[in-house]
């Protein structure tokens, strides 16, 4: 006995639609895998489950590199992408966010329905003020702590209290930067709005 032809329409129970999806996905994920292994692809595979859940399959090279290379191929090969310059933008928000993932505050929050917050911005600029502030203050304990070693009274607390020093001042630069990656990110995206509202027709 043959197999039964399936009718291409999508499926109204929902357990027998999520059953489908879950045989169905496994079959694609596979797929993409041999593509990449046997032939070198580059890809990015992105879905969601009925449920909603996320699924994602990609290569060698990050997701935003794949999304970049493809926005930057003359647009007859490909289909035409609107809000480009939106997108580009994304993409470098991506690029940072991946380079800084420790980051507790994140410029895409608002980016995706294209509301930048001033109110966030602000809070940006606070925070490096304090890690500056912070900075500054372990430097100047650091620099106390090199011309007035006696204080300490064996070579294992010299030794640790330098380490403790160092180490809270090496977090502070680090975190110092990522405020900063991420301030010029809503600087950038903050010029991108202002571009878009200028070259709007009016009425």
């Amino acid at each position: 006995m043959g197999r039964v032809k399936i009718q291409m329409r999508k499926i109204v129970d929902r357990q027998q639609r999520n059953i489908a999806f879950a045989k169905r996905k496994s079959g694609l994920l596979k797929k993409a895998y041999e593509l990449f292994i046997l032939c070198d692809v580059q890809m990015v595979l992105i879905f969601f489950s009925p449920s909603g859940k996320l699924f994602l399959f990609d290569t060698k090279t990050r997701m935003e590199e794949t999304i970049k290379k493809y926005v930057d191929v003359p647009i007859r090969p490909r289909l035409q992408v609107q809000e480009e310059a939106f997108i580009r933008r994304w993409i470098d928000i991506m690029r940072i966010e991946s380079q800084y993932p420790e980051s507790i505050v994140r410029p895409r929050e608002n980016f995706g329905d294209g509301i930048l917050s001033q109110a966030r911005s602000k809070e940006i600029e606070d925070e490096i003020s304090k890690c500056k502030a912070e900075m500054a203050k372990v430097e100047q304990q650091l620099g106390y702590f090199l011309k007035h070693p006696n204080q300490w009274t064996t070579r294992d607390d010299i030794e640790y209290q330098e380490k403790i020093l160092e180490e809270t001042l090496d977090k502070v630069r680090s975190r110092k930067k990522c405020l900063e990656a991420q301030n010029e990110a809503f600087d950038a995206s903050n010029c991108l709005l202002q571009t878009d509202v200028e070259i709007s027709p009016s009425g």
